[in-house]
């Protein structure tokens, strides 16, 4: 009994040690969620777009068994894979579907995955992989890689001799400054919180093992390599920050000697890399009967075509745009330059140019729909260890007028993170009038805003109109501003949108709405939709200007008599439109 007590006595001691040694990370991230759960809002579905893939291998492997099939020369059990082919992140590789994306981040989320089945059992609630359960533990999983990123972080900084409060700044404009708060909420199934995770893990180990020699460090940034290339292959390139960790061209070539010297250690830790990332080709192996396979169909890099500027500033995707506290950790190039520090300039600025050109090369330079320029999520670490290098260095009175900007920065970042999610930003197609249209903007009227629904004039065409004249209503009333029924309508069942149009000054403090509801002739509702008046505006806001919207029917009409009317509520402002009309659209 008295072994088991001290057994018991060691455990706790070990377990408050290591959350001694991590609680300031812990507090950090518990400031996030705070953040998520007050202002920025939760999300239901975590596993989404390119996240799928990444997913997938998990359910496929574990729920479905469905991975092993290079065997089959076709499909012959259609309900089985479609599954697979409705996700859009498969592709075809000799008639038989293969994961479009690399298995790092399923490995990473394998721990919760098997929580998550562990927990809720093995029901028929859970048949799929994607009900809530999963969707949550998705979202613990990038919380603890988070976590363990800006733990990693700091260790780096402790080498490079930094204080305290440097350390907690850099981690905290980290979390709350950069998209990190979109990548572990939003979007937290894609692979970038994953990525740099092993980044910031990997610069550790190398950085350890250039001030001991210690052939466990080796081992464990050769692990961590691996698990950067199966996460995301191009990430690779991390390799180039190796000469700026090393401090000096003698310590490289120190190092260089040292590997050479002890060759059997060094192959097996190269081995141990190539093992990591044999993994995926091992997977290609199971789901096609071949090793080597490239998925990404139609999609390459082009380093004839590089698009930097648009990379750095767009308003689409601008790295500087969404996330421009980077731009402040970036100073510290010419703090560098200032103090001498040639080396670690030139070394750093090297990595910087090439991260940059490969990342613009990619063919589709804005990375599809996403939060800013995420392909720099992964490397966000480096530009913190730039900063603190810095920050460390100044006075206390620079370090306060330094940090005035940068806070409003992360009120900033906080800001778009919410606009993202709330579908006040653009996934895709942002430039700068509508950046500056919605920019700090989170009413709710502004949700929706720049995604307005077009229709195809060359599919369509208008069957019917009504003009409905000019309307002044006041502030806090409900106004009808026609009614019919469809009865006198050809080819009900060919009707797919109702046109409304409108001149207006659309003021960006009007508040009121324009709905329209259709219900069928017991009286039920069958479509009602209704949108602020703002969304009706094509010139911007604040202009006079004549407008429209499009009502666009989830599901065609069957053959029978509906009612449809049109309504306007006014709220905390008067309304002035004119020249209204409500158009109606079938199919040709």
């Amino acid at each position: 009994a008295y072994c088991t007590y001290n057994k018991c006595v060691d455990l706790m001691q070990k377990i408050l040690a290591i959350l001694k040694s991590i609680i300031n990370e812990l507090l950090i991230v518990f400031i996030l969620i705070i953040l998520i759960n007050n202002f920025i809002g939760n999300v239901d579905i975590t596993i989404k777009a390119d996240g799928i893939g990444y997913y997938d291998y998990l359910p496929s492997i574990f729920i479905h068994h469905d991975l092993n099939r290079h065997n089959l020369k076709e499909i012959k059990e259609p309900e089985k894979f479609n599954r697979i082919n409705s996700l859009g992140v498969y592709v075809r590789n000799n008639s038989l579907p293969v994961n479009k994306y690399p298995c790092g981040v399923a490995i990473l989320e394998l721990p919760f995955f098997g929580t998550c089945r562990i927990t809720n059992g093995e029901t028929k609630t859970l048949d799929d992989g994607y009900q809530a359960p999963y969707q949550h533990f998705v979202f613990y999983a990038a919380l603890f890689y988070l976590l363990l990123a800006i733990f990693f972080l700091k260790k780096i900084l402790v080498l490079y001799n930094c204080n305290y409060t440097t350390i907690i700044t850099a981690q905290l404009l980290l979390v709350l400054g950069t998209s990190v708060t979109d990548y572990v909420n939003f979007d937290a199934s894609f692979s970038h919180i994953y990525s740099l995770f092993a980044i910031t893990a990997f610069i550790f180990f190398v950085k350890k093992y250039f001030e001991l020699k210690s052939f466990g460090m080796y081992f464990l940034a050769c692990i961590f390599l691996g698990l950067i290339i199966l996460i995301r292959p191009v990430n690779g390139m991390i390799v180039f920050i190796i000469p700026f960790l090393a401090g000096s061209v003698s310590k490289i070539n120190e190092i260089f000697k040292y590997l050479l010297k002890h060759l059997p250690k060094t192959l097996l830790g190269l081995f141990t890399l190539l093992c990591i990332i044999a993994i995926q080709p091992f997977l290609w192996y199971l789901q096609t009967g071949q090793f080597f396979i490239y998925t990404y169909n139609g999609e390459k890099l082009n380093f004839l075509k590089p698009e930097v500027l648009n990379v750095l500033f767009s308003y689409k995707k601008g790295l500087f745009v969404y996330t421009p506290i980077l731009l402040f950790c970036l100073t510290s190039l010419f703090w560098l330059l200032f103090k001498r520090k040639y080396y670690e300039l030139v070394t750093s600025l090297l990595f910087l140019v090439v991260i940059t050109f490969v990342i613009s090369s990619w063919s589709t330079w804005d990375y599809g729909g996403c939060f800013g320029l995420r392909a720099f999520v992964d490397y966000y670490s480096i530009f913190f260890i730039l900063f603190a290098l810095m920050f460390d260095k100044m006075v206390l009175w620079v370090k306060v007028i330094f940090l005035i900007p940068v806070i409003f920065l992360v009120y900033l970042n906080l800001v778009q993170t919410y606009q993202y999610k709330e579908y006040i930003l653009h996934w895709l197609s942002m430039d700068k009038a509508k950046y500056w249209t919605v920019f700090m903007k989170t009413e709710d009227r502004y949700k929706g805003l720049l995604w307005k629904w077009e229709i195809d004039a060359n599919k369509v065409e208008k069957v019917n109109e009504q003009k409905l004249g000019n309307y002044s209503l006041p502030a806090h009333c409900d106004t009808v501003l026609t009614k019919f029924s469809t009865s006198q309508l050809r080819d009900i069942d060919k009707i797919n949108t109702f046109q409304v149009g409108l001149t207006s000054d659309f003021k960006d403090e009007n508040d009121a709405k324009i709905a329209l509801t259709i219900t069928d002739s017991s009286g039920k509702a069958v479509f009602y939709h209704d949108r602020y008046l703002l969304h009706f505006n094509s010139e911007g806001l604040n202009k006079r200007q004549a407008g429209l919207f499009n009502y666009i029917l989830p599901q065609k009409f069957v053959n029978q008599q509906y009612n449809v009317k049109l309504e306007a509520y006014t709220n905390s402002n008067k309304l002035d439109i004119s020249d209204v009309t409500i158009s109606i659209f079938s199919d040709k």
